[in-house]
């Protein structure tokens, strides 16, 4: 069984000192979800983005809540792939 840890930094042109909210998860523990599926949806400085699956699998945990802030490299859930 393998963790995925997601990282929503995709975005390169923010500062390691922003931070973000996550906004709203799309999916719960124990979702199956697909590979490019929306997880979740973070606010970051002047923009909301989508942090996808990386592949498919189960939604092992959900680390970081709706409305709780997070900072760069912030582990926010894991995701068991199949």
């Amino acid at each position: 069984m393998t963790d995925i840890i997601l990282d929503p930094w995709l975005c390169e042109s923010l500062e390691a000192a922003s931070g973000a909210v996550l906004k709203q998860w799309l999916v719960a523990e124990g979702d199956h979800v697909r590979a490019g599926q929306t997880l979740a949806i973070a606010d970051l400085v002047h923009t909301a983005m989508d942090i996808p699956a990386p592949h498919a699998g189960i939604v092992e945990e959900i680390l970081v809540s709706a409305g709780e802030n997070f900072s760069r490299g912030a582990l926010l859930g894991r995701l068991i792939a199949i």
